[in-house]
């Protein structure tokens, strides 16, 4: 089956009018600054490799990443070749954009939108030069930002989390997608910290999603933003779904606590813990502090929450990897339009015999990775169980079971 067709392009900026610039300063050469006009390299491109998402459940959403190589032996990617038609405009903070389109260029998915921070120059041989762009998402923005003795109203945490994107000292995008919080936050008053972690703060605080979508949109979605009642995708080895190339199923320790301590700035720590648990599974504490919420009763509820999600040992899928040149245009198009949060369904037949004859389960998304040269289109999706994070739900045929799914707060 034929392969996606990836397309890079990147933002060069160089006819840009910038003051005290000795090359784009200069009158009547330059252009009034503007929509961001991106040239296609795609006809150099070695390789992409993309990387978003975050570690596992607990952690926050880490910056995404984005490394392209190019072939440069025309010179075209050197800032200091001033017969580069993109010179001066070779340049970190320019643009990358990465899409895919699996109908010839009539539609393409985005799969990353972020900025150049890094550009290496490699010359392995006589013959030969590659140009390598390292870019981020807009996290990295972000946490080059500093909120200096800032103060909020107490709101939601959707809506804090807006005005601190709108704050003097950070002044992010309208390129966002915030919903209204669930939790309500806390006043802040003269806070001076990294606005990032603020950010991140208020994450954990409603215990909700932040991240930087696929196509560079700052969104956080709250802890009751609605599960979806079926799987965007499913995953198996039968031959009747999307097929991938290995997956791992563990059976581990990494993800279990019995004993849950929140503290909220200004309040008292909140315990709940689980004996059964720690005979079990020994000791083992979950402790987060600062949070943000207004009051500690909701803390408790937090708490109560993370217990259950977290008390017992969980067997899940994880590291599930799919080759995009086998499967067919519709799953390619599923794959290419899935999102970090997303839910999926993953089925596993073990050889041998064995009640089940197969092993099924609902995961989310936790990170996407693609690997992408002329020849290959590789996914990887890192996951963690989906009821172990869902709030039960009435009439949903995934999270609406009795004795199974977690009452939500």
């Amino acid at each position: 089956m034929a392969t996606p067709q990836v397309r890079v392009r990147l933002g060069f900026t160089p006819n840009t009018f910038t003051l005290d610039d000795l090359v784009r300063g200069v009158l009547d050469t330059g252009q009034l600054g503007g929509a961001v006009t991106l040239t296609d390299v795609t006809s150099d491109v070695q390789n992409v490799a993309i990387s978003r998402g975050r570690s596992k459940d607990l952690d926050s959403f880490f910056t995404g990443s984005c490394a392209i190589k190019l072939l440069n032996n025309s010179r075209k990617y050197e800032n200091t070749n001033t017969s580069s038609p993109y010179y001066p405009g070779i340049e970190p903070f320019i643009i990358m954009h990465v899409d895919a389109t699996t109908d010839g260029g009539s539609t393409y998915e985005d799969l990353f939108v972020g900025f150049v921070a890094d550009i290496n120059l490699t010359y392995p041989d006589s013959n030969n030069s590659f140009a390598t762009f390292i870019g981020f998402d807009a996290f990295m923005k972000i946490n080059n930002t500093e909120l200096v003795n800032q103060s909020f109203s107490s709101t939601d945490s959707g809506t804090l989390i807006n005005n601190i994107l709108s704050s003097s000292t950070v002044k992010f995008s309208a390129d966002r997608d915030i919903e209204t919080g669930i939790s309500t936050m806390q006043a802040l008053s003269g806070i001076s910290d990294n606005t990032l972690s603020v950010l991140q703060t208020i994450e954990r605080s409603e215990n909700g999603l932040l991240f930087m979508s696929k196509s560079g949109k700052l969104t956080f979605k709250n802890r009751h933003t609605t599960f979806p009642s079926i799987a965007s995708m499913t995953f198996s080895d039968d031959g009747s779904d999307i097929p991938y190339t290995k997956v791992d199923y563990k059976n581990d320790d990494n993800e279990i606590y019995n004993i849950i301590n929140l503290t909220r700035t200004g309040g008292t720590t909140q315990t709940q813990e689980d004996t059964g648990s720690q005979l079990k599974y020994l000791i083992r504490t979950l402790t987060r502090t600062a949070l943000l919420n207004d009051n500690d009763t909701e803390v408790n509820d937090a708490a109560l929450f993370l217990l259950g999600k977290y008390k017992n040992a969980l067997l899940r899928f994880d590291n599930l990897e799919v080759n995009l040149k086998d499967i067919s245009t519709g799953s390619q198009n599923s794959i290419l339009a899935s999102e970090v949060g997303d839910i999926v369904l993953v089925e596993l037949t073990p050889p041998g015999s064995g009640t089940p004859s197969q092993l099924t389960s609902y995961e989310t998304l936790d990170s996407i990775s693609y690997s992408i040269t002329p020849d290959t289109f590789k996914v990887t999706y890192q996951l963690s169980k989906a009821e172990q994070q869902a709030f039960m739900r009435l009439d949903n045929a995934l999270f609406g079971h009795l004795d199974e799914d977690k009452l939500g707060y």
